[in-house]
């Protein structure tokens, strides 16, 4: 049965343990781009919590980054961000892809130092033409983390099962 219009429409997915990412394609009058809407990153308030990898390349720091957080260099330039997202047991995260950017990228399952997770050669973003990789994996079982940016993919994996959680 094919999908209803109000339904996007898979271009490719991947399944590991406990996890599912899936491509969706996006409309055409959805690929809109809005540089402004990327937040300026800024210093982290020591009075509360913050969940930081224990994991993260020397010289860089950690900032907020709105409801994320990144890691910037000694210039400012962030270099790897991460967000828990939430996504129950049975339910898909669902990345856009706009196919004006060309075929889907690569997705692949993987366990990295006892944890599932799924490495995505490049993510579409709306607040940047930089198209970056993304490590998915569990915080826990209603929650996942979203690790990207500037850094190879193996740097940012470790970045990934650093952080707090793990299932």
């Amino acid at each position: 049965m094919p999908p209803s219009p109000d339904q996007p429409i898979a271009l490719a997915a991947v399944q590991v343990p406990g996890l599912r990412v899936a491509f969706v394609a996006l409309a055409p009058a959805e690929a809109m781009f809005h540089p402004a809407a990327m937040p300026a990153p800024t210093p982290l308030d020591e009075q509360h919590p913050h969940p930081l990898p224990t994991h993260l390349p020397v010289g860089l720091t950690p900032r907020r980054l709105g409801e994320a957080y990144c890691a910037v260099d000694a210039s400012g330039a962030f270099q790897v961000t991460w967000i828990e997202l939430p996504l129950p047991p049975d339910a898909t995260l669902s990345l856009p892809w706009n196919s004006d950017d060309g075929p889907v990228p690569a997705l692949q399952g993987f366990q990295f130092k006892g944890r599932e997770a799924v490495a995505i050669a490049a993510s579409w973003s709306m607040v940047s033409t930089e198209r970056l990789p993304l490590i998915v994996t569990r915080a826990d079982p209603d929650t996942c983390w979203v690790v990207g940016g500037r850094l190879p993919i193996e740097a940012l994996a470790r970045v990934a099962v650093s952080l707090p959680g793990g299932v």
